[in-house]
């Protein structure tokens, strides 16, 4: 009986960004080099873990996740989610931030996730 292989976090990125769209659990597991697989609860666990590091983020209307782009995320990250072809854009802008910061201050509310997705249709979706 083969062993189920040990995930390995590189791999599994590097997966995501040649992929280029937001991938499930069950896609990556596809995705992974022939051989001995690792279980699904083996990927959902180190996608949990690379979520909670920073290095990946989890695109909750999709089910689905995406490599991080690299930016500092001490704030709020926010989404544009077309929900036609599931193509998941990355808003990187202070001013929004900023304005999201001030809002928590002013309401004391404290959001139990930091990702904000915001869904529609991208431009390339979207009838002329």
């Amino acid at each position: 009986m083969a062993r189920a292989r040990t995930i390995n976090d590189e791999q599994l990125i590097d997966a995501m960004k040649q992929a280029d769209q937001p991938l499930s659990a069950y896609d990556l597991l596809d995705l992974l080099p022939e051989g001995p697989k690792p279980k699904p609860p083996a990927i959902y666990r180190a996608l949990d873990r690379l979520n909670a590091e920073g290095r990946v983020h989890r695109i909750e209307s999709l089910k689905a996740f995406i490599p991080c782009d690299g930016h500092n995320h001490a704030h709020e990250t926010v989404f544009a989610v077309c929900s036609d072809c599931n193509q998941v854009q990355e808003i990187e802008d202070h001013q929004l931030c900023n304005l999201l910061g001030e809002w928590k201050k002013k309401t004391g509310f404290m959001p139990s996730q930091k990702t904000f997705e915001i869904l529609g249709q991208c431009a390339e979706c979207r009838p002329a």
